[in-house]
């Protein structure tokens, strides 16, 4: 099977370290056959979408950190709008350079957001970037008490993010999905409810052929008692365990944020994880284009 990592982050989104430079050299280092690039996408008209935002505001922290996007014109998650054709242009320079060592894409990590959907279609269609991969980490307001990862997520909350996925599955725009258990971050219990959200989540993608990823972000977080067991909050050991149940396609997802995160180790812990559970891990997947 082939090293293969899509799932990869750059300095330019705020949280993270290493140019598109280092994380590619990175990646050659542990003989990585294929790498995409895949910062959090940059939106257009940012500072519209927080004021559209504002009603949506819960808490004193959300507002802060909505004053201060503002005022960036970017989150701290997401590089600005103003910046993405220098990154794309980076990630070439690199693809070039490195042509005989690896074989580099560039992507980006998206939300399901729906007034950005033709946006989206736009980039793939006029081939900006070679693939999108749903990260959804927001309903419908980039704002933190919209976050899908919070504590103390509510049943409500969780069901919304399943009907996110899914239509985000429906859309064809995503080649895949990120960390599919994000939300039991939060939603700790996994109660049936939880086992009704895993289950329509890994039968849509099912239905329509969209890979899983094991999400290595995830692993790099390390185990927390949960209901008195130790276990990831994602990736969830009962999450996948449906996810082998109904026979997923999985892919391996380092969500590198750092050069030091593209290495063996966390390779080997996401292999092993897998493995235990039975999981079908693709090293190849289809770079969907939206509906054309």
């Amino acid at each position: 099977m082939k090293k293969i990592n899509y799932h990869t982050h750059t300095y330019r989104c705020g949280h993270a370290n290493g140019t598109e430079e280092e994380m590619v050299q990175a990646a050659i280092n542990m003989n990585i056959e294929e790498l995409g690039i895949s910062d959090h996408i940059p939106l257009p008209a940012y500072r519209m979408h927080l004021l559209k935002s504002i009603l949506a505001v819960k808490s004193l922290k959300s507002l802060l950190s909505l004053i201060k996007s503002f005022i960036k014109n970017g989150p701290s998650m997401r590089m600005p709008y103003s910046k993405m054709n220098e990154h794309l242009d980076e990630i070439e320079k690199s693809a070039k350079k490195h042509s005989q060592d690896i074989q580099i894409y560039k992507g980006f990590e998206a939300e399901y957001l729906e007034e950005y959907l033709d946006y989206y279609q736009e980039l793939l269609t006029k081939e900006k970037v070679d693939y999108l991969i749903l990260g959804n980490h927001f309903n419908k307001h980039c704002i933190h008490n919209c976050y899908y990862g919070k504590v103390n997520l509510s049943k409500k909350e969780m069901y919304s993010y399943c009907n996110d996925v899914e239509k985000a599955i429906e859309t064809h725009l995503f080649s895949y999905i990120a960390h599919p258990d994000l939300f039991m971050i939060g939603y700790t219990t996994f109660d049936e409810d939880a086992k009704t959200v895993c289950k329509r989540i890994c039968q849509k993608a099912k239905e329509y052929d969209i890979p899983l990823e094991i999400n290595g972000g995830g692993i790099l977080k390390g185990q927390r008692e949960i209901d008195g067991e130790l276990l990831y909050s994602y990736p969830n050991k009962y999450f996948w365990e449906i996810a082998s149940q109904i026979g997923n396609k999985v892919i391996i997802g380092f969500d590198a944020h750092s050069p030091k995160n593209l290495n063996d180790h966390l390779y080997e812990q996401l292999i092993q994880f897998a493995k235990e559970l039975n999981l079908n891990i693709i090293d190849k997947f289809e770079m969907r284009k939206g509906k054309q």
